[in-house]
């Protein structure tokens, strides 16, 4: 414990692991200090689903006080309509967590890329000095793709791919992020409450 801010080890559950190097990024930035973040990537939200309860059980056996469990809100690939939120909620709800171990369910709108169209310096380089960030990120359909299409060369080659996202995690605006983004507020709290912040 240093000037009162205590160093909590966390586990980190998510649908790849571009989603888990860029969350590691963006919780250590709001953390402010170096926090333990052991990282669980699935191989998409199916299997998130099903090993869920596995890792948290690892999570408090290996001395994590705290897990954060990151689900995009899908969209139906038959009416291209938005998830129900509350029904995703409720089934990650449901997994087993052990006793001792804070879990944060965290559910971006419609992926977590859409955060980064929160900030209107990331996405001008992005784009190059094209494209427009949103006050409303969480109702942009496809963000990933809509990075791609806005990164696009004169040879519609995108320089953008979820590999880069870690990197634009390093200078996005948390501040308007957490402004504009219900879900990154969220983990922004949680974090916050976890390191006495």
């Amino acid at each position: 414990m240093v000037g009162g801010t205590r160093r909590p080890r966390i586990g980190l559950i998510a649908e790849d692991r571009t989603d888990c190097e860029t969350l590691v990024v963006l919780i250590r930035r709001v953390a402010e200090v170096q926090i333990g973040i052991d990282q669980y990537p699935a191989d998409g939200c199916g299997a998130l689903r099903r090993k869920a309860a596995k890792w948290l059980a690892l999570m408090a056996s290996d001395g994590c006080e705290a897990a954060i469990l990151v689900h995009d809100l899908d969209r139906d690939p038959n009416n291209h309509e938005l998830n129900d939120e509350g029904a995703l909620r409720r089934r990650l709800a449901d997994i087993a967590v052990p006793n001792g171990l804070r879990r944060l369910i965290c559910v971006p709108v419609e992926e977590l890329e859409a955060w980064f169209w929160s900030d209107p310096a990331l996405i001008e380089r992005v784009g190059r000095g094209r494209g427009k960030a949103s006050t409303s990120p969480h109702s942009i359909r496809q963000p990933k793709e809509q990075l791609q299409r806005l990164s696009a060369e004169a040879n519609g080659k995108p320089r953008y791919n979820t590999n880069h996202n870690a990197e634009l995690a390093r200078s996005l605006d948390l501040e308007r992020c957490a402004s504009r983004c219900p879900a990154f507020r969220e983990l922004r709290d949680f974090v916050r409450g976890l390191v006495g912040g």
